[in-house]
């Protein structure tokens, strides 16, 4: 980030890195280990006050920066690309790949016209404009980010969507019950991460609570972290959360199926967990690139506007840059790697027939 050192490709070099993570003590020292486990205690709460705080480092930074490099439906998730068989794999968008994935969350969904559903993690609306298109359902959305709401409620004025989705600017623990009954369907892509881990039995309530007892159905995506080095993750920090997400914290796959169970009183059922983990790293490939493109004449200028004020300083633009280069290079080497996982887990209630509408019986 200083610029002390040059790499030709760090993503190769991270690569490089994890294959021979065992030789190198997984990049560790004593003192760096203890260094790291007790900025992880420091980092560890995410309450009310400090989710909002941390949610706010990472996505009110400028919404045109995140416009500059995301495709244009400003999906900021895994997408699901086409298999290589697939002769229209070569020319495929990544908007393309983005549809697909929020299509599968439609489907697993099995979202219908009078559905109330949901979202928690609006992003910049993608999901919910997706879904209100396709089905006609209607659409709750909680954010934490100021910045996110402002332009999700434009996009979705835009589009005359605005008697179909609702934007709120609130944390999932203070949603209240609907006066009409709980939700018929709840989604959530890439917010998980942001819980923390002592609060996923505390989410998973909130959905309990949330989502109607008779026939509910939700579907989550989440990064994942293989079970073998997970107590060792939990116990430390690391770059993305000291630098990019402050207060996340990236589950098992375990401890996702361990909370639903516990946080819902074992009332939510697991229906399907597909692993999409691999399909990142192309996105985070092209995501960089389109940052790097941009960055001079767009994106340096956008957070000159909406941060400094006036101010025109260089050297932090820079290291800005640096940053970001090096989160976009570290989490495509560990998807490229298959060390970490990108999970969507359908969940539903005993006896929700409706997953079962496409199965001839």
């Amino acid at each position: 980030m200083l610029g002390e050192v040059q790499c030709p490709s760090l993503t190769a070099f991270f690569t490089l890195f994890i294959a021979n993570k065992a030789a190198l003590a997984n990049g560790s020292t004593l003192t760096s280990s203890l260094s790291s486990t007790l900025t992880a205690l420091v980092r560890r709460s995410n309450g009310l006050k400090n989710a909002r705080l941390n949610i706010s480092a990472h996505y009110d930074i400028s919404n045109d920066m995140f416009a500059a490099f995301l495709s244009p439906d400003m999906t900021y998730s895994c997408p699901i690309w086409l298999p290589k068989s697939d002769p229209r794999s070569s020319n495929e968008t990544l908007e393309d790949a983005q549809h697909r994935k929020l299509q599968r969350f439609i489907d697993n969904a099995h979202l219908k016209p009078t559905d109330r559903v949901l979202e928690i993690g609006t992003g910049w609306g993608s999901f919910a404009i997706q879904a209100v298109q396709r089905t006609g359902c209607s659409v709750t959305t909680i954010t934490l980010s100021a910045e996110q709401k402002e332009l999700a409620e434009q996009r979705i004025a835009a589009l005359n969507l605005s008697h179909k989705i609702t934007v709120l600017l609130t944390d999932y623990r203070d949603l209240p019950v609907p006066a009409d009954g709980p939700y018929d369907k709840i989604v959530s892509i890439e917010m998980l991460e942001a819980v923390g881990r002592e609060f996923l039995g505390v989410y998973f309530g909130v959905i309990d609570k949330l989502l109607k007892k008779e026939g509910g159905v939700a579907v989550f995506q989440c990064i994942t972290i293989p079970e073998a080095r997970y107590e060792a993750y939990a116990r430390s920090d690391d770059f993305i959360r000291k630098y990019i997400f402050p207060g996340g914290h990236l589950p098992s796959i375990a401890q996702l199926v361990s909370s639903i169970s516990s946080g819902s009183n074992n009332s939510l059922i697991v229906e399907s967990i597909e692993n999409i983990g691999p399909h990142y790293a192309k996105a985070l490939r092209l995501w960089r690139e389109e940052f790097e493109a941009k960055f001079d004449a767009e994106i340096k200028e956008a957070l000159w506007r909406d941060h400094v004020k006036g101010g025109r300083d260089e050297e932090a633009a820079e290291v800005f840059r640096r940053k970001w280069e090096y989160y976009f290079c570290y989490s495509e080497a560990g998807f490229l790697s298959k060390t970490l996982g990108d999970v969507i887990v359908t969940v539903g209630r005993e006896g929700a027939v409706e997953m079962m509408e496409e199965v001839p019986l």
